[in-house]
């Protein structure tokens, strides 16, 4: 591989080097970081170049949240995002269904009955009458409620006297009878009724989402719940040298073979671009469909306080057993209850394993001295504060505690606590840009900023998505700031996103995307 001069502005995330213009790339890793001049003299004669021009270079970004499987398969299911009515979904699935045989699943996914007029949960009747050949089953943008239609509840099983499973709900209408979604583990049974990708399937779903992101310049991400057969799917690609960005994928220990997966990595946690250390457990559900565990209930649906989707006692001690065998625990927690239950339990886990608290979006200011006592890592999403800003105040209340505590980034950091931003794609776009601007800017897309006080300097953005997503997987040694002996992952930009205005992040082109010196994306 021939050597690689890039030159120009570097934004290098290294304290000691902030001020480097120019870096040259040898065998994967970064040979020198200095002046072009420095870097031309070491460089070899085969040298090739990127100038940068009006752009920058970053260390490569990572996303430390997302889910690749699910993102590859929505593109090729019917997508409900931004659909403006319950009318306006099933319209859509019905174009949908009509370029498949009869009797197929239909799947679907993005709808948010946020957005809607009444902004009440649907319901299968409308559905139903609209697609008689086909079980239809459509999850709703944060995946974690599924809108069924009456063929899809049959075929799962499910009736008036079918009860609400641990950890879910199934909505009913008066007379006890399903209303057509499904809540967090009610979902399960349908989703078991639908028919899995095969192996080669999924390595095809996956290699297409991984190409996607580095289009955005994402260098790596961390897959946030891989079931065996993903994982055995990203090994196989890793062995083939065939990840195009580093994959950093955290078992799915929600079911009852934890420890056999546990075991079954033990002695394989690094196999090329491919990182396997750690363990996702899900403490609760979402804030979108009432599902996060809150301590009192909803401002606007008393009586619910949400829902455990795995009871308290089980979660911790399945935290205690994923720290006994050395993986990481890395759990979601939305709701306050969940957050201040899951840091708790963090407090008796090594901070050597660096504990991750995924999402961590309502974290109530008594309970931060527990984020510090803890020292986890504050693994959040900076698309989520600008997405639900139009609505999370109803479910929180204006002025209360929980509120002020709510995806409080800001708060996380001045507490002291290591902070990795990714998106939660598909539930979020996966674009960095989009990422950084809710980070800086706290905008929606309609109003002003919201919660401004939680707002992010540039750099401490920057920081999240490269040296701290580092630290999240173990990689701080490796990747995170552009420094001499570190993995050559970069992000080039065609402009220099540390001085362009906020709002015109999400515009700014990605000009090339460079993974252990390799460029995998040149900004076609």
């Amino acid at each position: 591989m021939p050597d690689l001069l890039v030159a120009g502005t570097l934004h290098t995330v290294d304290p000691e080097k902030p001020g480097a213009t120019a870096l040259l790339i040898r065998d994967g890793r970064f040979a020198r970081v200095g002046t072009r001049e420095q870097c031309e003299r070491e460089a070899r004669s085969d040298l090739q170049f990127i100038e940068l021009g009006e752009g920058c270079a970053v260390p490569g970004l990572i996303d430390a949240h997302g889910h690749p499987l699910l993102h590859a398969r929505t593109q090729t299911e019917v997508r409900l995002a931004g659909a403006a009515s319950e009318q306006e979904c099933i319209d859509r699935v019905v174009r949908f269904a009509a370029t498949l045989p009869e009797g197929t699943w239909v799947r679907g996914s993005g709808w948010d009955q946020n957005l809607w007029p009444g902004r009440e949960f649907p319901g299968a009747a409308l559905l139903s009458a609209a697609t008689p050949r086909h079980p239809v089953a459509l999850s709703r943008v944060d995946v974690h409620a599924l809108w069924c239609n009456e063929t899809a509840i049959r075929a799962a099983g499910i009736g008036a006297s079918t009860p609400d499973p641990p950890g879910g709900r199934i909505l009913r209408r008066p007379d006890g009878t399903p209303s057509g979604v499904l809540i967090d583990t009610a979902m399960d049974v349908v989703v078991r009724a639908i028919p899995a990708p095969g192996p080669r399937e999924t390595e095809e779903l996956l290699l297409r989402s991984l190409h996607v992101l580095a289009t955005a310049g994402l260098t790596a991400v961390h897959d946030a719940s891989a079931g065996p057969e993903v994982l055995a799917a990203y090994v196989r690609l890793a062995e083939r040298d065939s990840l195009p960005i580093r994959v950093y994928a955290m078992i799915n220990g929600q079911g009852a073979d934890l420890d056999e997966q546990m075991r079954a990595w033990s002695e394989r946690r690094s196999i090329g671009l491919l990182g396997i250390r750690s363990v996702k457990l899900f403490a609760d559900g979402a804030l979108g469909s009432r599902g996060a565990a809150m301590s009192e209930p909803y401002e606007d649906n008393p009586g619910n306080t949400g829902l455990w989707l795995l009871d308290p006692r089980e979660l911790e001690e399945r935290i205690q057993r994923v720290a006994a065998a050395g993986y990481q625990p890395s759990v979601h927690c939305i709701g306050d209850r969940a957050c201040a239950l899951v840091l708790e339990a963090f407090t008796r886990v090594p901070r050597a394993l660096r504990p991750r608290a995924e999402h961590l979006q309502i974290l109530r200011a008594r309970d931060v001295p527990l984020l510090k006592k803890s020292g986890a890592i504050a693994s959040m999403q900076p698309a989520h504060a600008t997405s639900d800003a139009p609505w999370a105040e109803e479910r929180l209340g204006h002025g209360t505690e929980r509120q002020r505590g709510a995806y409080a980034w800001r708060q996380a950091l001045d507490a002291g606590a290591p902070l990795a931003f990714g998106s939660d794609f598909p539930v979020e776009q996966f674009d960095p840009r989009e990422g950084l601007r809710a980070a800086v800017t706290r905008k929606p897309a309609r109003g002003p900023a919201w919660m401004p006080e939680q707002r992010l300097r540039r750099d401490e953005a920057l920081h999240a998505y490269t040296a701290g997503a580092a630290w999240a997987e173990f990689a701080e040694t490796r990747r995170g700031c552009i420094r001499e002996g570190l993995d050559a992952d970069l992000t080039v930009f065609g402009r220099d996103i540390m001085a362009v205005h906020a709002d015109e992040l999400p515009g700014v082109p990605v000009t090339a995307t460079v993974v252990g010196g390799r460029v995998v994306y040149g900004g076609g």
